[in-house]
């Protein structure tokens, strides 16, 4: 009998081209940034479909007018003055979505305060709507309501412009 009858298998060793042995690779620390990169831009890309899909501010139901600009949105905060009830005994005032509370000196500071936060923001600054505001008023809110915001934005804020949001009726 020979020395390799009693193995089982082959009995030679695997065929190697060199002499060295195989190279076993060893952890990687890098990350393929690729996947991230194609997360990312899809994520982008659903942001930003959504922030076109998105309303400003609170929903009223808007004054009619003949005569309006057309001028692009500058990226301006959002005031809304909206009735609390049927009757729109009393209204509430909003700045964007966030709803402050009724017309008080308390929520008129409040008001200045989110106002010039929102005009820091990069967007604004870069669109061109700091010093500006989108005043959003619901069309049942009576002139003595809306009068002491629109007092308070010019005489203490000093808002040089403030744009009047209407809903568009008949022509031009």
């Amino acid at each position: 009998m020979s020395a390799d009858s009693g193995k089982q298998g082959h009995t030679h060793r695997r065929w190697r081209i060199s002499g060295k042995k195989a190279h076993i690779d060893s952890v990687k620390n890098d990350i393929n940034v690729t996947p991230l990169v194609d997360v990312m831009l899809v994520l982008l890309i659903i942001f930003m479909l959504m922030t076109l899909v998105m309303g400003r501010g609170h929903d009223v139901k808007l004054p009619q007018a003949k005569n309006y600009s057309e001028e692009k949105d500058k990226n301006q905060p959002v005031v809304t003055i909206a009735c609390t009830d049927e009757s729109c005994a009393t209204v509430d005032v909003w700045v964007e979505k966030n709803k402050l509370g009724p017309v008080t000196p308390a929520v008129l500071k409040e008001m200045d305060d989110r106002v010039n936060a929102h005009w820091k923001s990069p967007l604004t600054v870069q669109a061109g709507g700091a010093g500006r505001v989108f005043f959003k008023a619901s069309n049942n809110v009576t002139y003595e309501k809306v009068y002491p915001v629109l007092e308070y934005m010019n005489k203490t804020m000093a808002i040089s412009q403030v744009d009047i949001a209407i809903a568009k009726g008949g022509e031009k």
